[in-house]
């Protein structure tokens, strides 16, 4: 699995343009976008990752697709702190974080790391294998 990224102005309307395209494809987004200044960044994962690419090469659209990987935490106070110790610890950098599925007892994300196979390895049974 990868998740996107896509660099865009912060004016109205780019998060529009992005989900149209997608939409009108057929390819379904759980994004999340954060803006700083006059730029920002949507990150994303697609339910069809090719597809997504011919979409996105069509409409001329640059982005980025990273490696990703599932992870599950409990839904508590420190669970977070818990998880990025034990990357850290093993000298794992997140380059990406994507909520996607939030209940009262569990927190799942997709990350983007530096190191994939330590990420795993440092998070074992918090990763979701797909």
């Amino acid at each position: 699995m990868g998740a996107f990224t896509v660099e865009l102005e912060n004016q109205p309307g780019g998060i529009a343009r992005l989900c149209d395209v997608m939409a009108g494809s057929g390819v379904n987004l759980l994004l999340c976008a954060t803006t700083h200044g006059a730029s920002g960044v949507v990150a994303f994962i697609a339910d069809d990752e090719a597809a997504a690419q011919r979409v996105l090469d069509r409409a001329g659209i640059e982005y980025q697709l990273r490696p990703a990987i599932t992870v599950r935490m409990e839904n508590v106070p420190g669970a977070g702190a818990a998880t990025f110790t034990k990357l850290a610890d093993a000298e794992v950098n997140v380059e990406l974080l994507l909520p996607i599925r939030i209940s009262e007892s569990e927190f799942y994300a997709v990350i983007c790391v530096d190191d994939a196979a330590a990420a795993e390895t440092a998070l074992a049974d918090q990763v979701i294998k797909r």
